[in-house]
């Protein structure tokens, strides 16, 4: 990743930042349907037609994280990102260091396991698929908890960051 230092958040950044983060979301709430195909198709029976159009959805949704997930980590390494705020312990910079990086390649593993395992039939791709998603849900809450407290109790800038549109 770039050592490019920027102001703020273009606003491309912000809106990958949030349409990745409502498509993951969405993912995680409107599962099901993927979860009874796959299981259809698991146990060698046949899917039911309510479920086929949201495994569909699912599949489209994911590949779409892919591709935004790919956008968003060009235009870090190429327009680099805001420093972190000077008054964080070294800890907390790791922290975040670490807890970014995880996303970043989950936001990579998941849709691609996810499509190995639907599209390719690759062994235990499923599984990584499963384990990434749920790895991920805590990820991110512990992503939005260290923004709340960057906000509330270290009275920092780093969530205004995220949620304003300050340059192009």
């Amino acid at each position: 990743m770039s050592d490019m230092s920027v102001a703020s958040y273009s606003k491309t950044q912000i809106w990958l930042h949030w349409s990745i983060a409502a498509l993951i979301l969405i993912q995680f709430l409107a599962h099901d349907g993927m979860e009874h195909v796959w299981r259809a198709f698991r146990r060698g029976q046949e899917a039911s037609p309510g479920d086929v159009p949201l495994a569909y959805m699912h599949v489209v949704i994911g590949l779409a994280v892919l591709v935004l997930a790919a956008r968003r980590l060009w235009l870090r390494a190429t327009r680099g990102v805001p420093p972190v705020s000077g008054m964080e312990h070294p800890v907390l910079k790791l922290l975040a260091k670490a807890t970014h990086f995880v996303i970043y390649a989950l936001i990579f593993i998941v849709p691609l396991s996810g499509a190995a395992a639907w599209f390719l039939g690759v062994p235990g791709a499923s599984l990584v698929h499963v384990l990434g998603k749920d790895i991920l849900l805590y990820v991110v809450l512990l992503h939005a908890a260290g923004a709340l407290v960057q906000h509330f109790v270290f009275k920092t800038d780093v969530l205004r960051r995220m949620l304003a549109f300050r340059q192009a």
